[in-house]
């Protein structure tokens, strides 16, 4: 006699769970894979942000108040895929949570 309220286990294969057990590390493998070509892309962004500030102070003789706004968000950006790729949090960066530096 069974009792019809037993759910069936479902077997995972060793090695499926990250260390947390509430996802595939192969899922966060290719998260981490991605997050990596966005990161290249950035650095891209901040090296021609850097020009058109370096630019902007060369012939208006000020920071481009924009730019630096800018910069402030990218870095913490850079620092929240820095932490997610080293696994030191679970939370993916942008374009996953809010842009710009978080509130404490």
């Amino acid at each position: 006699m069974t009792d019809k309220n037993v759910e069936p286990q479902v077997l995972e294969e060793p090695g499926s769970q990250d260390a947390n057990g509430d996802g595939s590390t192969w899922t966060r493998g290719l998260w981490m894979l991605l997050f990596a070509v966005f990161f290249e892309v950035a650095k891209t962004v901040l090296a021609v942000a850097t020009l058109i500030q370096f630019f902007w102070l060369l012939f208006a003789k000020e920071k481009n108040p924009h730019i630096a706004g800018f910069g402030n968000a990218l870095s913490d950006w850079f620092s929240r895929v820095v932490v997610f790729q080293t696994g030191a949090s679970d939370d993916k960066p942008f374009p996953f949570a809010k842009w710009g530096p978080k509130a404490d």
